[in-house]
């Protein structure tokens, strides 16, 4: 044997190998990066795929040549493209994580499960006598389009399987793995609709949807999308309900059942001039297949949707493919209807609350070029498209873009890397976009398309301040001061509703004794625990401990121990009691984990029986309530007054949410914001609806601290059992940091949270220039820690709490 021989590193899928399965293998002459593989693992086998193909010495393997072995099998119509390999690749270099995890999001979901063995011809194959059996079964094989399977359903006769091995030998045809072709359904794949009778599903959500909340959720989700088509996995994600759901809707009338090629293709509108300028940059970008990044900035109602979907119109006519991020599935519904409408059954959507199979189909269809157009939340980056023609990030500025578990990815970032890969435009949207996107406009490095004019139809609402102080200020504090009062009286006589929002669950945040200042402490976290009223529990709501509250202080017996401070629980009986001739509901997480309540509490609220809804964050987004004419922010100094400096972005972008909840029917919109910061520009320019001023303020601030984007962060968290450990651990990191050159070392200190789940945590927050890599930042903790304390690095952190 030669002193170096062709090998393959296969990645294994970590859920069946480990975070670290990357390994080696001998490499057959046929295989390419990307390629699906089954490779011996000890004793067994398992699924990976190939990252690298390469000559290697046993020097430089550091192993013998002759302990190498090869794959067992290909898994042929299951490779992915080579971009996908490599974005995989630049994930893990560049949030330091290992590949097999940075890889994982691109594994088809499922597929072990359906892989199946596949006899098929070999396209020129040798020439060698055949018995009269094996003739048979090439022609079998030849009317059989090429290819017959091997199932545990459909086990070919014992006697077929010896012929074709023999034919294997004889090289006339070959034996693979591959998924098990789906069945196509009688007259095709079935998808269903709305009813065109708009009067019948509103009389339906006015007065029996009360009874039937699961069926009224899932009319309200596809309003949004009017006449377009779903397949019912999707519904189901979407609204979260069942089949029974479905069926019912189906068989009143509610739900119509079409064939796929029976959807309805809309009529695009005419663009208006500041769409067209837009869409002519996007379209210019695809066409000369040029890596070009945009940020679509456009106040509510202006016509994003159309912008990206003239873009993506013509990305098809170029034989292109188009992804489509949005941040939620659940509120995605107008966004696929909206693709459907212009692109029929092109359109595949991918995320993890759709049935295994039908992902998995949606997968493959995506693989195979049947849907050029995805649309999917983060995890659809890693969409087998390997001919992308434009990248679209809805919603840009949203949290949900960054994940907060390994690997610790930015949408953004990855979908602007896509975007250099294939040599295409990627358009970011927003009406509130982040910071640091609007400061890379300013500054040439993305393309600024502003669409300043509303759609006629679309009018924001009138946005109110309330100072919280004044009633303090003149001795009669009140959870509502007077003009929301008076506001909410006038929306009710009205018959119009009303939505009262706070971002705080619970009766109140802790319980205080008003004597000696003693608060119940979590005994896991270092949290107080909040006062639940209407079972009388005390709970964390980190690690979800609870306990009785104490009659009288444990420090110092005192009788005056009370709840201190506003939930939503609290708002919830004060505003029952300020309005009793209202019926009033809470919507929180609280609320929303007994089975049917979310459903029930929004069948009621667009029914009309509810007149007053209270609620966390959860009503601040997603659906559609015509005859909601007021909006209440109860208090917005709660996001304010995060310790952390995205908190004013955080507070204008929910402020402008929020206010989009009002006047979204016939009647006009008012917003009532309560606050003891009235001036605050977070408040000031949610009312006037003014993104860019809010931003020449807030970029100033981010200038001057030097955070984001005049730097780039990097967040690293230790945890461990043993305070003392975590401690030391964070101490040696932070003087092992300090030697790396331009690296600005803040801490170690304790975390905001420092203690949750009985685990202590300390972070070391590092600052270096915009463009710097965080490699070596990786390879200084390597091994840190050891068992008994983990280090987290979050590179572009979105929290640091």
């Amino acid at each position: 044997m030669n002193g170096s021989e062709r090998v393959v590193d296969v990645v294994i899928d970590p859920r069946s190998g480990g975070a670290q399965a990357v390994y080696t293998y001998q490499a057959t002459p046929d295989v390419e990066e990307g390629e699906g593989l089954i490779v011996p693992l000890g004793n067994r086998t398992a699924l990976g795929f190939a990252s690298e193909v390469y000559e290697a010495t046993e020097e430089e393997l550091g192993f013998p040549l002759t302990s190498l072995k090869p794959p067992t099998a290909k898994v042929r119509g299951m490779s992915l493209p080579a971009a996908l390999v490599e974005l995989a690749k630049f994930v893990a270099d560049e949030y330091l994580c290992p590949l097999p995890i940075a890889l994982s999001g691109a594994i088809p979901p499922g597929a072990r499960e359906r892989l199946v063995t596949a006899w098929s011809l070999v396209p020129r194959p040798e020439k060698a006598p055949l018995t009269p059996l094996q003739k048979e079964v090439v022609r079998f094989l030849e009317e059989s389009g090429g290819t017959i399977y091997d199932t545990k359903s459909k086990k070919l006769p014992a006697a077929t399987a010896r012929a074709l091995k023999l034919l294997k030998g004889k090289g006339i045809v070959e034996q693979t793995l591959e998924i098990a072709p789906f069945e196509e359904k009688k007259g095709g794949e079935r998808l269903l609709r709305l009813s065109a009778d708009e009067k019948r599903i509103e009389d339906f959500l006015t007065h029996e949807g009360k009874r039937k909340p699961a069926q009224a959720l899932t009319l309200m989700r596809l309003q949004t999308a009017e006449r377009s088509s779903f397949s019912p996995g999707e519904i189901k994600g979407l609204a979260g309900v069942t089949d029974a759901t479905l069926k019912a809707l189906t068989e009143v009338g509610l739900l119509e059942t079409v064939a796929a090629d029976e959807q309805i293709v809309a009529k695009p509108p005419q663009p208006n001039r500041y769409q067209q300028l837009a869409i002519d940059a996007v379209s210019d970008a695809i066409q000369t297949r040029e890596f070009r990044p945009f940020l679509l900035f456009g106040v509510t109602g202006s016509g994003k949707t159309e912008v990206y979907l003239r873009a993506a119109a013509e990305a098809l006519r170029a034989g292109r493919q188009i992804l489509y991020l949005v941040p939620e599935i659940a509120l995605a519904a107008q966004g696929i209807g909206r693709l459907r409408e212009r692109f029929g059954s092109k359109v595949a959507v991918l995320h993890s609350d759709l049935p295994p199979g039908e992902r998995l189909r949606n997968w493959m269809r995506a693989r195979n070029g049947q849907a050029p157009v995805v649309l999917g939340a983060r995890s659809a980056l890693f969409a087998p498209l390997d001919n992308l023609g434009l990248i679209i990030v809805d919603e840009e500025h949203e949290a949900s873009y960054k994940q907060e578990s390994s690997p610790r990815y930015h949408s953004k970032r990855l979908a602007l890397q896509l975007g250099a890969m294939h040599r295409c435009p990627v358009v970011l949207g927003s009406a509130t976009p982040s910071i640091e996107s609007f400061y890379e406009a300013d500054q040439g490095k993305l393309t600024l398309l502003s669409l300043p004019e509303r759609a006629a139809s679309a009018k924001l609402p009138e946005v109110h301040i309330d100072d919280l102080g004044q009633g303090y200020r003149e001795g009669r504090p009140a959870l509502l001061c007077d003009d929301l009062h008076k506001r909410i009286e006038q929306t009710v006589a009205q018959r119009h509703q009303v939505i009262l929002f706070l971002n705080r669950r619970a009766y109140a945040p802790f319980i205080i004794c008003r004597d000696c200042g003693y608060q119940a402490k979590c005994r896991n976290c270092a949290v107080s625990l909040s006062f639940h009223r209407r079972d009388r529990r005390l709970r964390c709501h980190h690690c979800g401990y609870s306990e009785n509250p104490p009659d009288q202080c444990p420090k110092c017996r005192s009788l005056r121990v009370s709840p201190f401070g506003v939930g939503t629980e609290k708002v919830e009986e004060v505003v029952t009691e300020l309005f009793p001739q209202a019926t009033v509901a809470r919507l929180d997480r609280d609320v929303a984990r007994k089975k049917g309540a979310l459903e029930d509490i929004f069948a009621r609220f667009r029914g009309g029986d509810i007149d007053i809804l209270v609620g966390t964050q959860m009503v601040a987004k997603g659906l559609d309530f015509p005859n909601v004419t007021l909006v209440g922010v109860i208090a917005a100094d709660l996001s304010l007054n995060i310790p952390d400096f995205r908190a004013g972005e955080r507070t204008f972008q929910l402020l402008s949410q929020v206010s989009g909840r009002a006047g979204r029917g016939v009647a006009e919109g008012h917003v009532v914001i309560q606050t003891f910061n009235p001036q605050h520009p977070s408040v000031q320019f949610a009312q006037t609806h003014d993104y860019v001023a809010f931003y020449e303020g807030a970029v100033v601030e981010r200038k001057e601290a030097g955070y984001p984007p005049f730097c780039r962060l990097v967040n690293v968290i230790f945890t461990g059992a043993s305070r003392s450990k975590v401690l030391e651990a964070s101490g040696e990191a932070a003087a092992l940091l300090h030697a790396l050159e331009g690296v600005e070392v803040l801490g170690p200190v304790d975390c905001a949270l420092e203690r949750l789940q009985n685990r202590w945590r300390r972070h070391v927050l590092l600052k270096m220039d915009p463009g710097r890599h965080a490699r070596d930042i990786g390879l200084v903790l390597l091994g840190l820690g050891g068992k008994d304390v983990q280090a987290v690095i979050d590179v572009d952190p979105y929290t640091l709490m």
